[in-house]
Order: structure tokens, then C-alpha cells, then sequence
């Protein structure tokens, strides 16, 4: 009887230790990748790249590159998975090309629940806090497991992917902040699962709030408020469209407002902008807003149906009545769109600088690795869409992101126009006479 009850207790500290050593040794996010794997992957990516990519070291040279990926190889049994996709993240960011990038499986990016904005890298504020953290919005980031935010952003600026200028840079970097396994395997945080990250209130007290880190499936639901900024054009109340591309009309300014935020297909563009064309018509709309601050892409050649139909709108006050608000989210075809609202709609740029360098590589097409499943994708195409360099399309009034209006829900950029037609339509009528 004491030797079965001696053996009981033996099996049953195994199956306690068991869990426990698997967890220790599992690989989360590559469930069956070894040395002879990543070497396969690597080689496979970087053969794809040269032959596929346009002018894939236009920005780096080829004999450092292949340096680094070496030296990845040789290191590959002293790394674990998830530090081999950090390492290739690496590499290709040093490319430093716009529409050329490496992405793990969905699962690879638990979240914190947290959404940040990048005012300047001094001040990186809280725009949707935790569920149970509402005291964190507004809040400004100070550290994250006592690295401290000059260094936390070094670090995730040598990894993000896709990203042309500063303004989009800061875009990306917003969202690398809440990505629990890249802050453990860049070094700024100490664990996968969960961070204390520190940050100065709104009544300028610090706290420092350990959050876990949430797949994809749970990530909305652990988020409270977030901040909005208020508009008398909402897309309950549109006439005409879809979620991400809609229109509203304000018969009192005689102004068309477009949301312009993705893509659909050349016939459907081409529906909407007769749609919208002839409800211009007929209400006598001589201003048009085109807001593309959230368009990160698509196939510009569908953009240019919406160009082509608005352009025969003869009522339109071409001179100084087409406005077109940007943002650092206007990426891709987004920009490209932009740069042909400024050259065929003679429209004003009013925001930030769009993401996307107007001279640059964009049209991407993406391919899988065969082990690991990381999706690559390249550009294969260079456009130019203006005769000077510049990082981003410049507006032509330049509205930089503020706290104190984001606070109070301020839409500064749609403000700034309303009040510009406003402005030119009491001009015209004191011309007139009226």
C-alpha cells in the first residue's frame, strides 16, 4: 500500500511539473519552426526579394544587408522564434522602403489595452484607456517597465514596418507601444504577458498601471472610452455611400463633404460619383471637402474616377472652393489621390503631411514564407507625383495635432475650412453687393 501511495505522488507531482515545463519550452507564435526552417524562410525571402522588388537596396547597400542576414543565420540556435521574426523586422526596416514589409500571424500580436497618439516624442498621450483605467486618458506615457520613452522609442523605431516619413513613423509607432511580445524581445519590457507602464495624469500626478496583454479577440472589449473629435458631418447622417466612403451635403454653405477613407471597385466609384454629382447639381454646391485623413491605401486608378466625375462640375468655385484634409494616416494610394486632388481639382491641402513620400515605391504585392508563415510584402513600382523631393505631401496650411483640441473634441483641420468658406462667401457677397 505505501509503495502504490509513494508512486501516486510521484505521478502527481509530474503531471503538476508537466504544464509548467511546456509552457517554458513551447513556441507561441511558430509552432513547429527549427534552425533548418528559418534558413529555408531567410533564404527563400531574400531570393523573392531581389528578383520580385524594383530597386530593393535603393536606400541600403546589398553588402551590408546581406552582412546582417548572416549574421542572423549564424545566431539562429541562440534565438528563439519570436526573437528571429524581431531580427528579420530589423533587416527589412533597414531597407527603408515605403511599401516593404514583414508581418507575423494575427496571434503574434497580443495588445495591451491601450491606444496612443504621437503629439511630438515628448508627448505620447492616451486617446482610448482601459476599461478599468479611465483615469489614463490624456495621460502621457513616461516609461514602460522603467525604459524610459526616448529609449522605448529608439528601439521600436528600428522595427516598424512601412512607414516613409516622420508623421508615419509615429503612426506605426502608436500602435507598436500596445504590442506586448515586440516590447518584451526589443528589451523594453520585462515580460510577454504584462508591463507596468508609467504615465504623468492630467492633474499631474504620475501612476504607473500593470496591464495584461489580450489577443485580437478580447482587445475590444477591455477598452473604455476613447476621444472623439465632434463634426456636423457624421456618416448617420450621409445622403449617399458606405462606411468608408460617403457624402453629406450642408445646403446652408453650399459645401459637399466626401469621407474618402478606403476603396471600393471602379464600378462603385464610378456610381458614387454620379450619385453625387447630381445631388451637387441640383442643391447648387459650389465647395467640396475630400477627407482622406484615415485613407492608408488601395488602387489609386479608382481614386481618379472620383477626380474625372467631380471635375465636370462646372458650379464648383475651382479658384479657392476644393479642399482636401490630410493627416499622417493618408499613406499609399491615399497620398497619391491627394497629390491628383492638388494637380487636376486645384485643391487646398489642409492638415498634416500625408504619411507617404509623393516621389517614392509604392504598388505592393505580397508573398508567404513556406515554414514560418510570415507575410512579406515588396513594391514594385516608383512613382513621382510631384517635381520636388519632400517627406510627405506638404499642405498648404499646416495644422500640427494639439492636445488642448483634442481634449475638448476640436476638429481643428474641418474648423479651419469652414471658417475659410465662410470667410471667401462673405467676400464674394460684399462684391457683389449683397
Amino acid at each position: 500500500m505505501n509503495k502504490l501511495l509513494n508512486t501516486f505522488k510521484v505521478l502527481l507531482l509530474i503531471s503538476f511539473i508537466l504544464p509548467f515545463i511546456g509552457c517554458q519550452e513551447k513556441r507561441e507564435s511558430f509552432s513547429s519552426m527549427s534552425v533548418a526552417k528559418w534558413e529555408n524562410d531567410i533564404d527563400y525571402l531574400f531570393q523573392n526579394l531581389e528578383r520580385k522588388h524594383i530597386n530593393l537596396y535603393h536606400s541600403s547597400s546589398k553588402d551590408t544587408v546581406r552582412r546582417n542576414i548572416s549574421n542572423l543565420v549564424n545566431n539562429l540556435s541562440n534565438l528563439s522564434d519570436d526573437a528571429v521574426f524581431i531580427s528579420l523586422s530589423k533587416i527589412i526596416r533597414s531597407l527603408d522602403d515605403s511599401h516593404t514589409g514583414i508581418w507575423a500571424l494575427p496571434k503574434f500580436y497580443d495588445s495591451y489595452p491601450i491606444e496612443f497618439f504621437v503629439f511630438d516624442d515628448s508627448e505620447i498621450r492616451v486617446l482610448h484607456a482601459p476599461k478599468n483605467h479611465p483615469e489614463l486618458l490624456g495621460g502621457k506615457l513616461i516609461s514602460i517597465d522603467n525604459t524610459m520613452l526616448n529609449e522605448v522609442i529608439k528601439e521600436l523605431l528600428l522595427i516598424i514596418q512601412c512607414a516613409d516619413n516622420w508623421h508615419s513613423e509615429r503612426e506605426r509607432l502608436a500602435s507598436y507601444l500596445k504590442y506586448s511580445k515586440i516590447l518584451k524581445h526589443t528589451g523594453i519590457a520585462d515580460k510577454e504577458s504584462t508591463a507596468n507602464f508609467q504615465f504623468l495624469l492630467e492633474n499631474g500626478t504620475q501612476k504607473t498601471v500593470k496591464l495584461e496583454a489580450l489577443p485580437n479577440t478580447e482587445y475590444d472589449s477591455y477598452l473604455g472610452n476613447a476621444l472623439h473629435l465632434e463634426s456636423p458631418f457624421q456618416y448617420e447622417k450621409s445622403l449617399i455611400g458606405t462606411s468608408y466612403l460617403w457624402y453629406q451635403p450642408n445646403d446652408e454653405l453650399k459645401t459637399s463633404y466626401i469621407h474618402f477613407s478606403s476603396y471600393p471597385n471602379a464600378l462603385q466609384m464610378k456610381r458614387f460619383g454620379i450619385a453625387i454629382s447630381k445631388d451637387i447639381i441640383r442643391r447648387g454646391i459650389k465647395n467640396i471637402i475630400i477627407d482622406v485623413r484615415d485613407n492608408s491605401g488601395g488602387d489609386f486608378y479608382v481614386g481618379l474616377e472620383l477626380v474625372k466625375l467631380l471635375s465636370f462640375l462646372d458650379q464648383i468655385i475651382w479658384e479657392n472652393g476644393v479642399y482636401v484634409l490630410t493627416s499622417r494616416k493618408t499613406y499609399s494610394a491615399g497620398m497619391s489621390n491627394t497629390a491628383h486632388f492638388k494637380q487636376l481639382l486645384n485643391a487646398k491641402i489642409i492638415g498634416e503631411p500625408t504619411g507617404a513620400n509623393p516621389n517614392d515605391y509604392q504598388d505592393a504585392q505580397t508573398f508567404q514564407l513556406p515554414n514560418s508563415k510570415l507575410r512579406v510584402q515588396f513594391s514594385r513600382r516608383y512613382y513621382r507625383f510631384q517635381d520636388t523631393v519632400s517627406k510627405g505631401i506638404l499642405p498648404d496650411i499646416y495644422i500640427k495635432p494639439n492636445w488642448e483640441d483634442f481634449k475638448k473634441g476640436i476638429d481643428s483641420n474641418l474648423e479651419w475650412v469652414l471658417d475659410d468658406i465662410k470667410f471667401n462667401e462673405n467676400k464674394t457677397n460684399l462684391q457683389q453687393g449683397i
